[in-house]
């Protein structure tokens, strides 16, 4: 799972609030995100905020293919 965050603007006033989830899409975080009671509309929509988990996720994913090539 990521770590998304928002910007929405809440059903009541004081200005937008940042919104941290954990989701495995930023789909899946925009609709969960959706489902919160005080949620007007979005500001700013989901991004992955925790990067490095992501790009090791993805280096590991690179290696194992590449090794999997070499085996041929």
């Amino acid at each position: 799972m990521k770590t998304y965050k928002a910007t929405i603007t809440p059903t009541v006033s004081g200005g937008n609030i940042e919104i941290k989830i954990s989701a495995n899409s930023a789909t899946q975080a925009q609709e969960l995100i959706k489902t919160l009671p005080y949620f007007k509309s979005f500001v700013r929509m989901p991004f992955v905020v925790n990067e490095a988990n992501y790009a090791s996720d993805k280096l590991e994913k690179l290696i194992a293919q590449a090794q999997d090539k070499a085996k041929l």
